[in-house]
Order: C-alpha cells, then structure tokens, then sequence
C-alpha cells in the first residue's frame, strides 16, 4: 500500500514510521530494514524572490508596521515565530545588533543590524510606541502581533504584486536573506550561524538556488602562464 503509487512522497514517509513503531514498540518485533527500506522523499528547493521582486512587495505594503515587520526578516533571516517574539531591547544599535530568541528555550543568536533597518525602526518606533515587544498585537502592551498577522500581509501584498508570479508567504523573506548573502560572497559559514542553523546541510541547501554571476568567474586558462607562444598559429 505505501508504495502503489497513490500517495504522496510525505504520506509514504508517514506511514513508514507508524509502521515501524507499531511493530518495535507495540508488538515488540524486529524491524527488518532490508524488506522495508527507509522511503526517500524528494526535497524541494526554498522559494526565493530576486531583489527586485523584494523591493516590489516592500512598495506594494502600505502598513508601515507591515512593511517593518517584512523588511526586519529579509534583514535578520529570522523565522516569523522569531520576529513576532522580538523586544525593544532586543535591538541593540550602539552595537548594531539584534539578538533572537530560538524557540521556547534559551538559545540565542546575534545578527547585525542594518543601518537601513534601524532608520526604519526608529520612523516606526515614533508612530506607534511599542512598549515591550517590537511588534505588538491587537492587545497591546503585554501581546505580540500573530503568526496568521504576518501571514495576511503577505497574501494581501500578493494581491498587489501580480508582476510576482511566485506563492510567497513570510518564510520566503528569510529564504531570500541566506540565498541573498550567498549572491553577495558571503560565506556559507557565517551565514548558517545567522539562520540559526544547527545542522550545516539545512544552509547548504541554498547553494541550490541562488544566482551565480559567472561573467565574474576567472576560466583556469587565463591564468596559465609562459602561453604567449603557443597562442599563434605558427
């Protein structure tokens, strides 16, 4: 049944597990991985807008909040969970930085502060006057803005960007952040400890995906010397 042909790829793998942990932990048998082998599940490539097209859902945002909001996670790669979660002091500019809280626990990560996103958040500090978290809620002092929040702003701004063909959502911004940075040099290194990531190959990933500019790459044949007669007909 798992392998008919009739289900997704995710459903497989879904199934494979249940099935295994029926077998080792309710009916306490030996998983036999030659018969059934681990499914394979194709992994698909992170959406990734070009500058232009960021520049162009940026406009299409009249929110200044919204806008900040979107602007802070193509500036910082944090997740949406992140960014919702920071606090007025987590923006440190006389050291041009923002410090992230990872999740639930007390992990933390430190990204620098782009002197553009600081201007913005100065402009956006004066309208609205944020009392705890950067970005609060409906509820004010005390409450963030949601997830589902985030979300709407970019599905109304998809409404407005039909020059952007791509289904973007929140996360796409922090895809754009890394595949970015690869564009611009930026090693693969530093930027996995901006994503947060703990596992390299989660950053390596965008190497799939970002643009190469190859009329910068130098061909190993220009750089051979002693060539000056063997480069004429004799």
């Amino acid at each position: 049944m798992l392998t008919d042909g009739n289900h997704k790829p995710g459903s497989v793998k879904m199934g494979y597990y249940a099935l295994r942990f029926l077998f080792t932990n309710i009916y306490h048998k030996e998983w036999a991985k030659e018969y059934l082998p681990t499914p394979k599940v194709a992994k698909t490539l992170p959406l990734v807008l070009s500058k232009d097209e960021v520049s162009d859902v940026l406009g299409a945002i009249d929110n200044f909040k919204h806008r900040a909001i979107i602007m802070l996670i193509y500036s910082t790669g944090a997740r949406v969970s992140e960014s919702v979660n920071i606090k007025l002091t987590d923006i440190d500019s006389r050291r041009m930085q923002v410090n992230i809280q990872e999740g639930k626990g007390l992990k933390q990560r430190k990204v620098p502060l782009s002197p553009v996103l600081l201007s913005v958040l100065r402009d956006y500090y004066k309208k609205y006057k944020p009392q705890h978290y950067l970005f609060e809620g409906a509820g004010g002092k005390g409450t963030h803005l949601g997830i589902t929040a985030v979300r709407t702003i970019c599905i109304n701004a998809r409404h407005r960007t039909p020059q952007v063909k791509k289904p973007y959502t929140p996360h796409t911004f922090r895809h754009c952040f890394a595949t970015h940075h690869l564009e611009q040099g930026t090693n693969i290194l530093v930027i996995q400890r901006l994503m947060g990531h703990s596992d390299l190959s989660n950053t390596l990933k965008y190497l799939h995906v970002q643009q190469l500019n190859t009329s910068q790459v130098v061909n190993p044949l220009d750089t051979l010397e002693g060539l000056e007669g063997l480069c004429r007909n004799k």
